[in-house]
């Protein structure tokens, strides 16, 4: 078959995922079923070997971080039942001036609370950040509400264990160790870049109070999500252990592994599933002395209630990596990318940037462009931790009504829509580009 064709009909699979979902309106989980399968039946692999392809790519990826994304959104549970986070916020206000709290506040979403589910976070986050711009004044909504926006996505797919950062590792069998070291280098200077940008348009008139904010009166009533008060939280250094133990651990073995000293005790403790079951044990025996038995049992729920629809999603979003392998595309685009190490970095953000646009979905839209280059990263002179990153920086761009988490925004903030496309899609489309050209500056180095 003609490499050409083989081009073509793969980007065609592509377009038809878009296709399916912007214009037919398919539920983005059987367009991502629906991609694969015309790829696998039109390559001529057959209509069997297609089915297993399908099936063993959606087995392959669970088997990788199905116990890792469990593991991660039920130690956020736990986290957000014992009150760490708005423990957090309120030491960032006694800390920080009123000038840094945007930075202060987007840093520490996305480098130490990945684990807590997106919509989660931002229902707990919102109302202490619009408390918090209150007590600034000026033009701090906005600038809290960038923060949130962009601390929150970054934390979701470049940082481990964020739930896309997981799905992308996996994919491109990058070692979550490194995925954590690599991501925190490129996401924590996205967040002060991003922001000072959003910042400066801000100081140029940019946001107008009377059409990006709704009237007090007609601004929805919004409930924060329930949370211990100051008096009865859990205290602060014990309740953030079972992320920072995990992480730690993460980093001891990836530190290991980079200075080659091949020590079994670092190894096995710094094996990802291992640390995550670490926090996850941690998570109960802390929350056992310190948290109601109602609290705890609602914890492991609302983990089962959200890990489901993630796991599935992402899951099936894996199944076009197999499909993509039998058809000999990885051969063709190694071919085309060996000599440039940019190209691929270039095509995985705009195919995901593309895809995103018309799922909604940040995951799945990552790790479908990811899969793409899967099968040709053996070949390719770029480290796969950036393909990841790049996969990760590219669904990040324009998130906008396809997204629950956009209205979400707008309802927790009291924005009227131009204001909410104001505060979340340009600070995270902007973060999406900031973060691609330092993707692409670490491959000039590397």
């Amino acid at each position: 078959m003609h490499e050409w064709f083989v081009l073509a009909n793969a980007l065609f699979a592509i377009l038809l995922i878009v296709l399916l979902i912007i214009y037919f309106k398919v539920n983005p989980m059987i367009a991502l079923i629906a991609g694969p399968l015309y790829l696998g039946l039109s390559s001529g692999l057959g209509f069997g070997p297609t089915i297993e392809a399908i099936t063993d790519g959606f087995g392959d990826l669970m088997g990788k971080i199905g116990l890792l994304i469990g593991f991660g959104v039920m130690i956020g549970a736990f986290l957000h039942r014992m009150g760490a986070f708005q423990q957090v916020v309120r030491l960032l206000v006694r800390t920080f001036r009123p000038t840094q709290m945007p930075y202060a506040f987007a840093t520490i979403l996305t480098a130490i609370f990945p684990p807590i589910y997106t919509d989660v976070l931002l229902l707990m986050s919102a109302p202490l950040a619009r408390a918090t711009a209150k007590r600034i004044g000026g033009d701090a909504l906005p600038k809290m509400a960038g923060a949130v926006g962009v601390g929150i996505y970054l934390a979701l797919t470049m940082v481990v264990p964020g739930v896309a950062a997981l799905a992308l590792s996996a994919v491109l069998d990058v070692e979550l160790g490194t995925m954590l070291l690599v991501g925190l280098a490129i996401a924590v200077p996205t967040v002060f870049l991003t922001l000072w940008g959003f910042h400066f348009l801000l100081r140029r008139g940019f946001w107008n109070p009377e059409t990006d904010e709704l009237p007090d009166d007609q601004a929805p009533a919004v409930v924060a999500a329930e949370v211990r008060d100051e008096d009865n939280a859990v205290p602060l250094k014990l309740s953030l252990l079972p992320i920072i133990v995990p992480l730690l651990m993460i980093a001891t073995g990836a530190l290991d592994r980079a200075l080659d000293l091949d020590i079994p005790a670092l190894a096995a403790v710094g094996n990802s599933t291992f640390a995550l079951f670490c926090g996850l044990v941690l998570a109960f025996v802390i929350a056992r002395f310190t948290v109601p038995a109602q609290d705890r049992s609602g914890a492991v729920t609302d983990a089962f209630k959200e890990s489901g629809q993630i796991l599935l999603l992402t899951g099936v979003a894996g199944s076009l990596s197999a499909v993509v392998a039998t058809t000999g595309l990885g051969d063709i685009l190694s071919g085309y990318f060996s000599a440039n190490s940019a190209a691929p970095l270039l095509l995985v953000w705009v195919v995901a940037a593309i895809l995103h646009i018309a799922i909604g979905s940040v995951s799945a839209s990552a790790i479908t462009a990811a899969s793409m280059l899967a099968p040709a990263l053996h070949s390719l002179d770029v480290p796969p931790v950036l393909v990841a990153l790049a996969a990760g920086s590219g669904s990040l761009f324009l998130v906008h009504v396809t997204s629950n988490t956009f209205w979400l925004m707008q309802t927790t903030f009291g924005m009227t829509l131009r204001g909410t496309l104001k505060t979340l899609s340009l600070p995270v489309s902007l973060a999406s580009v900031v973060s691609l050209l330092l993707i692409l500056a670490a491959s000039a180095i590397f």
